[in-house]
């Protein structure tokens, strides 16, 4: 009779257990009733829920979470059937055992192993679980995206913070979201600043090219596997980070190992790394030298009307700078620069004011037409425009055409350029 009175009170506690490691910290920790599995729970029949990979290791999460312990073990085995080397599933599928001896004090708990390997299958988890629990909000659109330029088809946007990587049509203009994926970064987080330092960085860059499986094979050899299906180089460092005196090269957008499904959320040297099927997937949508890639530290989700409201306001900014130039209005259009601006040769504010001033003072008249415009934002705190278009300079003693970038920050309210000079990729 005594252990008949104990061991619901032991299911009941090791569900709580569950409930509370498993429910993401945006979530509510419980939410009643929460009933205990019987006796059988373990062994009973159990149904296997479908889906993607990481539908189906939720679906486990899931599972475990109502009591569902058959279930949550179809599912697992029928996962790593699908994905034999996914390493949360492995986890998951231990603790499904050892929880049928004794409670288990966290994900993990079940398993032997070192302990940083298991905080990152648990981070890996944790940021899955939140996906699910806090989708992209499909009625907003992302504020890094403001403006797209024609020939701009796709815009790969990665948030950092979230484990996310997320691909947007060019719908008219107008971000539309296609399909989003789990992704790792760099292992010491975002931001990077120099050569090894096995950091992501932050930024607008563009897909340069693209380095297929047998290519990487004859160029690494053995270690071309740390890349999996294959890589498509993105154009770090860019200007900015040039300006800025940031160092490091090889940053890519590229596969998993073939000994892990996945990779944890921090664990690259400062690539953007998917799974292989998930690379595939994306890379049908990567055009190299068209593609934007916008890094960011977390996504800002902007109600339509917002977020028209800074994509005209962006394109104003712009279009009364182009105004103030063509109509050699010289004080109107140095207003447009900030105090620490520097142009592509080194210019700064003061010598590019005596330049402009001299070569305004000697034209009769003069033309200036912008086209192919996008503008991208990065940078939460403080934000940077990185507007780039194709632009025509002509004169009465010049003509003139390249691929231009600006990089714009706010000032006092007002937005003004940091940075101009030639565009090195996009």
């Amino acid at each position: 009779m005594a252990i008949k009175r104990v061991l619901p009170w032991a299911r009941l506690l090791l569900c709580f257990v569950l409930l509370v490691f498993f429910t993401p910290a945006a979530q509510p920790r419980l939410t009643p009733p929460w009933q205990s599995p019987h006796v059988f729970a373990f062994d009973a029949p159990g149904v296997v829920i479908q889906g993607s990979p990481e539908e189906m290791i939720v679906a486990t999460i899931d599972a475990v979470r109502a009591g569902r312990m058959a279930d949550a073990r179809a599912t697992v085995d029928a996962l790593l059937v699908k994905e034999p080397n996914y390493r949360l599933a492995h986890l998951v599928s231990a603790d499904l055992y050892a929880m049928r001896a004794a409670p288990l004090a966290s994900l993990g708990g079940g398993a032997i192993g070192p302990s940083d390997r298991l905080d990152d299958l648990r981070r890996e988890a944790q940021v899955r679980l939140l996906r699910r629990a806090d989708p992209p909000p499909l009625d907003k659109l992302p504020a890094q995206l403001l403006v797209l330029s024609p020939r701009q088809k796709h815009v790969v946007l990665v948030d950092a913070e979230a484990s996310r990587v997320y691909l947007y049509a060019n719908d008219n203009g107008v971000p539309r979201h296609v399909t989003d994926f789990y992704v790792t970064v760099g292992k010491l987080g975002t931001d990077k600043l120099k050569e090894g330092d096995q950091r992501t960085p932050l930024g607008v860059y563009f897909v340069t090219s693209h380095m297929d499986r047998p290519q990487l094979d004859r160029i690494y050899g053995s270690y071309a596997d740390l890349y999996g299906v294959g890589a498509w180089p993105i154009s770090y460092p860019n200007e900015l980070d040039r300006r800025e005196g940031r160092t490091g090269s090889g940053i890519w957008l590229h596969g998993s190992p073939a000994e892990t499904y996945a990779r944890a959320p921090q664990a690259s040297n400062g690539c953007v790394v998917l799974t292989n099927d998930d690379m595939q997937k994306l890379a049908q949508w990567l055009t190299p030298g068209e593609t934007p890639v916008v890094n960011v530290a977390h996504v800002e989700w902007l109600s339509r009307a917002a977020w028209q409201s800074r994509h005209d306001a962006a394109l104003a900014t712009l279009e009364n700078w182009r105004n103030a130039w063509q109509n050699r209005d010289t004080d109107r259009y140095l207003g447009f620069y900030d105090d620490e601006f520097r142009s592509s040769e080194g210019q700064d504010l003061p010598s590019w004011r005596r330049q402009k001033t001299q070569v305004n003072s000697g034209k009769n008249w003069t033309e200036v037409k912008l086209d192919d415009v996008s503008i991208f934002v990065t940078g939460n705190e403080r934000p940077m425009w990185v507007a780039t278009f194709n632009q025509v300079y002509r004169s009465d003693t010049l003509n003139n055409q390249m691929r231009k970038r600006l990089y714009w920050r706010p000032d006092g309210g007002t937005w003004k350029i940091h940075w101009e000079g030639p565009a090195r990729a996009g």
